[in-house]
C-alpha cells in the first residue's frame, strides 16, 4: 500500500467518525503526495460541505470531477453541497449530468425532484419521484417525498396513499408519519393529522415538529389547553423553534392571557427577527391590553419584514379601531379586504373588535362591496 492509499484510509476512518477536520488533513496530505487521486478529492468535498464550507467544497468536488468525470459520488454530493446552497438550478444541473451517466440512479431521481418543488416544479417533481420508483419500488422516502409534490398539486387522497405506502415499507421513521400529518393538516382533516404526529411521537417523543403541528391541530379543534401542552413539549425540546413559540403565544392568547402571549412572541422573534406573523400576532396583543403605540410599531415591523401580510393591514385597522381613530381604521380594512375579500370581508362582517365601527357609513358600505 502507498503512502497516500494508507492516509486516504486514515482520512475516510476520521470523515466516517465525524471529525471532519481530522479527515481534511490527511486527505490534504493524500492529496499532496498523489495530486490525481480522485477519492481523497471527493472525500475532501464531503469532509468540507460538512462543515459548511462550501465554496471549497465545491472546488473538490470539481477537482475529483477532473479527475474522473463519471464518478457518481461526487457528482451527486455536489448537487447536495448545492442544495445547501439554496443552488437548486444548479443542483439539478448536477443531477442531469449524473443521470446522464447513470440513469437508472433512483436516489438521484428522489433528488432531482426534491430540488424541482423547491421551484415551485411540482409536476416535474413528480415525474422525477416516479421514476425513482420505477428503479427501486422499495424506496420509502421518494414514496415520502411523492406525497408532498402530490399535496401541493392538491391531489390529497393521492398523496396519503403515496404516503401509506412510504409507511408500509418503513413503518419506523417519524418523519414519514409527521409528513402524512401534514398531508392531512392539508386536507383539513386535523383528527386524523393529530393521529399522525402522535405516531410520529410514539416513534420519537422527541420530534419537536410533530409536537408543533399536534399543537396546531387541536387549536384548530377549540383544545386549546392540550395545544399548549404540544406546544411546551416543543420549545422545551427545541427552543429554537419560532413557529412553536408563535403558536404558543396564539393559543395563550386564545386563553385570556395576553401578557404571557407577548412574551412568547418575544422568543419567536428572538429565534427569528423575520418572523412577521410574530411581529403581528405581537402587535394584536398588545392592543388587547390597551398599548396601541407599541402595537402599532410591532405591526409595522411585520409589514416592513413582508408588505403583502393581509392580516397585519387588517391588524392595523383593528388597531385604530379601538384608538377611536375611524377613517385610519376603515382605510386599513378596506386595503385588507381589497387585497383578500375572500377571507377578510367574511371577518370584517363578523368581527366583534370592529363593534365601534358598526354605524359608519363608509365601512358599512365597504362591506357591501362598495368602495
Amino acid at each position: 500500500m502507498t503512502k497516500a492509499k494508507a492516509l486516504l484510509d486514515r482520512g475516510i476512518e476520521r470523515f466516517e467518525a465525524r471529525d471532519f477536520l481530522g479527515a481534511i488533513a490527511l486527505l490534504d496530505e493524500a492529496i499532496a503526495l498523489d495530486p490525481n487521486c480522485g477519492d481523497a478529492w471527493s472525500c475532501r468535498g464531503l469532509s468540507l460541505g460538512h462543515l459548511q464550507r462550501y465554496a471549497e467544497s465545491l472546488a473538490s468536488f470539481d477537482r475529483a470531477l477532473e479527475l474522473d468525470p463519471t464518478d457518481r459520488r461526487s457528482w451527486f454530493n455536489r448537487s447536495l453541497v448545492l442544495t445547501d446552497l439554496g443552488e437548486h438550478k444548479e443542483a439539478i444541473a448536477s443531477l442531469d449530468r449524473l443521470l446522464e451517466l447513470y440513469p437508472f440512479d433512483y436516489e438521484a431521481w428522489d433528488s432531482k425532484g426534491n430540488s424541482l418543488v423547491t421551484l415551485g416544479r411540482y409536476t416535474d417533481a413528480l415525474n422525477a419521484y416516479e421514476r425513482a420508483l420505477e428503479f427501486n419500488p422499495s424506496y420509502y422516502k421518494a414514496f415520502t417525498n411523492r406525497g408532498t409534490a402530490l399535496i401541493h398539486l392538491k391531489r390529497f387522497k393521492a398523496a396519503i396513499r403515496s404516503y401509506d405506502q412510504a409507511i408500509s415499507l418503513q413503518p419506523d421513521d417519524p418523519m414519514v408519519w409527521y409528513n402524512r400529518g401534514c398531508g392531512l393538516m392539508s386536507c383539513a382533516n386535523p383528527e386524523e393529522a393529530i393521529a399522525s404526529f402522535d405516531k410520529a411521537i410514539e416513534i420519537d417523543p422527541n420530534h419537536s415538529p410533530s409536537w408543533t403541528n399536534r399543537g396546531t391541530m387541536l387549536a384548530k379543534l377549540e383544545r386549546e389547553k392540550e395545544a399548549l401542552e404540544s406546544y411546551e413539549r416543543s420549545v422545551k425540546i427545541d427552543p429554537s423553534d419560532t413557529h412553536a413559540w408563535n403558536n404558543r403565544g396564539i393559543t395563550l392568547r386564545r386563553l385570556g392571557k395576553p401578557k404571557e402571549a407577548i412574551a412568547s412572541y418575544d422568543r419567536a422573534v428572538e429565534c427569528d427577527p423575520n418572523n412577521y406573523e410574530a411581529w403581528d400576532n405581537r402587535g394584536y396583543a398588545l392592543a388587547k391590553i390597551g398599548k396601541y403605540q407599541e402595537a402599532h410599531a410591532s405591526i409595522d415591523r411585520a409589514l416592513e419584514i413582508n408588505p403583502h401580510h393581509v392580516n397585519g393591514i387588517y391588524n392595523k385597522g383593528y388597531c385604530y379601531a379601538c384608538q377611536g381613530k375611524t377613517t385610519l381604521a376603515v382605510d386599513c380594512l378596506a386595503k385588507a379586504i381589497k387585497m383578500n375579500p375572500a377571507k377578510y370581508l367574511p371577518a370584517a362582517k363578523t368581527d366583534p373588535d370592529l363593534k365601534s365601527l358598526r354605524k359608519n357609513q363608509r365601512f358599512q358600505a365597504i362591506l357591501k362591496g362598495q368602495f
